[in-house]
């Protein structure tokens, strides 16, 4: 018997949006984003998520991010009409029946909407990335999170007495190539766990080796949660870690012109006044991962600092930013 879904969470932007709670709306906000539901916990236990078995956090969180509940019916019912959305995000919770939730959720989404819609899941099989692709789902994503074996292993594996593993997170991206295409697949790299900046720059660079793009976050730390009293990355450590995502992407920049320094900070082994003009759009400083992807306010707080823009920048943030990286002279 076909059970169909009852409910999904949305984002708190995606459901003022779509009429579903009182407040503004953001002629920023691009993507609408859904969750999976489920009562009580996600099977993963990862140490900075909200949704973790072990954390104590309440269930509507996803980073600083509240996540109400509605009727899946109902956020239909009052879905907008072509334009005020850019793509749909399916965002995913590890439990047994999910890859089914998801091809009924994504298979009624497209019965009201042609745009690209992304799911961000955790390792499954071929057969069901093929599953997800055939109902409808453009875009994948499978987030390791953290850029090195041990730091996964602290973070997310063994160590937080889960079933995930780096190997695993790995063969799944390489079997989510095959059935989706090269550059169609997105993982996650939080900043701020524990990486050197090397480490991040590494992982950027093998990521996009293999035609997988890296959405860039900074760690946000969430009460209730096992890292909740860990700091946020500093600012002028994330914008070169943005600066050097930027360059990879756009195959301006290759592992060997990385250095690593003494003090641990990295520069770059290229021309400042070509930098300067590489980075001179801004583009390099605004969210990343899914093209139309902008989750305002993900990791910052309204009063700022702006880790990742969901909007163009201003020239004089453009400047900003670009001296923050401390890589322009």
């Amino acid at each position: 018997m076909i059970v169909l879904v009852e409910k999904v969470r949305l984002s708190i932007g995606t459901a003022v949006q779509l009429g579903l709670e009182s407040g503004t709306r953001d002629p920023d906000f691009t993507t609408a984003f859904l969750m999976t539901f489920r009562e009580g916990k996600c099977e993963a236990n990862c140490a900075f998520c909200p949704q973790a078995r072990e954390s104590s956090a309440s269930s509507d969180r996803l980073s600083r991010i509240s996540w109400p509940e509605f009727n899946l019916n109902a956020v239909l019912e009052n879905w907008l009409p072509p334009g005020q959305f850019r793509r749909i995000c399916v965002q995913t919770i590890c439990y047994p029946e999910v890859v089914s939730d998801v091809i009924d959720i994504v298979g009624r989404l497209r019965q009201i909407s042609k745009l690209p819609i992304s799911v961000a899941i955790h390792p499954i099989s071929k057969t069901k990335f093929q599953q997800l692709k055939d109902v409808g789902v453009s875009n994948v994503g499978i987030a390791l999170d953290a850029c090195t074996a041990d730091l996964f292993d602290r973070i997310k594996g063994s160590q937080r007495d889960a079933h995930y593993r780096w190997e695993t997170h790995l063969e799944a991206i390489d079997n989510a190539l095959t059935v989706f295409g090269k550059g169609n697949v997105t993982t996650h790299l939080i900043v701020g766990l524990g990486e050197t900046e090397f480490e991040a720059a590494k992982f950027i660079v093998e990521m996009y080796q293999k035609e997988v793009s890296v959405g860039l976050f900074a760690f946000t730390s969430i009460k209730g949660t096992s890292l909740e009293n860990q700091p946020t990355p500093e600012l002028e450590s994330y914008r070169r870690i943005q600066a050097i995502r930027y360059l990879v992407s756009k195959g301006q920049l290759d592992v060997d012109q990385i250095k690593e320094q003494s003090n641990g900070f990295i520069t770059l082994k290229i021309d400042k006044a070509l930098l300067r003009e590489a980075l001179s759009s801004g583009e390099a400083f605004r969210v990343t991962g899914c093209k139309g992807c902008n989750r305002p306010f993900y990791n910052e707080r309204p009063r700022g600092p702006m880790y990742n823009f969901p909007r163009d920048l201003t020239q004089e943030e453009i400047q900003q930013a670009i001296e923050e990286t401390k890589l322009v002279g």
